[in-house]
């Protein structure tokens, strides 16, 4: 592949940003990765060429200062839950997306990989995937103008720090009976390495300027499915209750009143679409194949910190 010069990554100390910033760093003479917590990954401090820089979505001075000299940008920021004004979807996904594209004009940025997901729309059941879908617009519309932009539209990405599998693993570990809401909600998981291959290889393939993709894995599983593997995977005895449409819907309601947000309506009405595509890119690895390998070694390491009195 071309050398690049600069690469900036937004939210690069996240999952699929590190997993990102670790391929680029041999390919890239500059990584800058901007991130709200760049503690949070400190590992990507040993990479010579990168730099942790911390970044506030508000302040559009800093935006622009980090795009100076820029060649690719790459936003993989997003959340799955509001808790404030600050951090609402509209302010993730779309402000921000109008912040980093005004600092690309500014800087005269020529390429843009954008993250977005699958059945983003700004017609869509949940007001996260109508946050994510403006997005999208913008992008194609008033971005693609003056640079070169892909969107990327996964279903879940799994992979060793992923926030699906190992948060039910950790819920699975304490509850017992657990009454699962929507189980027929049906995924199409795709792994966050083979994602990220494929996001490094449209940098310079023209076939992917200006246009969404879909992103998914191999095989299709319901939400019971996947609860079903892990313990599996795990060797656990749980009983798994599956909700209907109703109980699906009054759990929703009391859980968003929780503290952390465990399940709220708008992720309930996200789970009413599918999360599968028959079209765009389609990753090798399946479920099956990387998510034992993590998931068991996770628990192992537990069992060992217990015998050993260490919490």
């Amino acid at each position: 592949m071309k050398k690049i010069e600069k690469v900036v990554i937004f939210g690069g100390s996240g999952f699929i940003g590190s997993d990102l910033s670790i391929k680029l760093s041999k390919i890239a003479s500059e990584i800058v990765v901007l991130s709200r917590s760049p503690d949070s990954n400190k590992d990507l401090k040993v990479i010579p060429n990168l730099k942790l820089k911390l970044f506030d979505l508000n302040d559009d001075k800093n935006i622009k200062e980090s795009l100076r000299d820029c060649d690719v940008v790459i936003n993989t920021i997003g959340i799955l839950n509001e808790d404030s004004d600050q951090n609402s979807f509209n302010s993730i996904h779309y402000k921000l997306i109008e912040r980093i594209s005004s600092s690309m004009k500014i800087n005269n940025v020529r390429r843009l990989l954008h993250i977005s997901s699958l059945n983003a729309d700004v017609y869509a059941p949940s007001q996260y995937l109508q946050s994510k879908g403006r997005a999208e617009d913008y992008l194609l519309s008033t971005t693609s103008k003056f640079s070169r932009v892909t969107v990327f539209r996964p279903s879940i990405v799994f992979g060793e720090n992923d926030s699906f599998f190992n948060r039910f693993d950790k819920l699975l570990k304490f509850l017992f009976v657990f009454p699962l809401a929507c189980p027929k909600s049906k995924f199409q998981p795709i792994y966050v390495s083979d994602l990220t291959d494929f996001m490094i290889s449209t940098i310079n393939n023209s076939e992917y300027y200006n246009v969404k993709v879909d992103a998914v894995g191999p095989k299709v599983y319901s939400f019971i499915d996947l609860i079903r593997l892990i313990l599996k995977i795990t060797k656990r005895k749980r009983i798994i209750i599956p909700l209907n449409n109703l109980l699906s819907r009054i759990q929703a309601h009391v859980f968003q009143r929780l503290p952390g947000k465990i399940f709220t309506m708008d992720n309930y009405n996200s789970l009413q679409i599918e999360s599968t595509s028959n079209d765009g890119y389609q990753g090798h690895s399946t479920v099956e194949e990387i998510v034992p390998k993590y998931l068991t070694s996770k628990n192992k390491m537990d069992s060992y910190r217990k015998i050993s009195g260490r919490k």
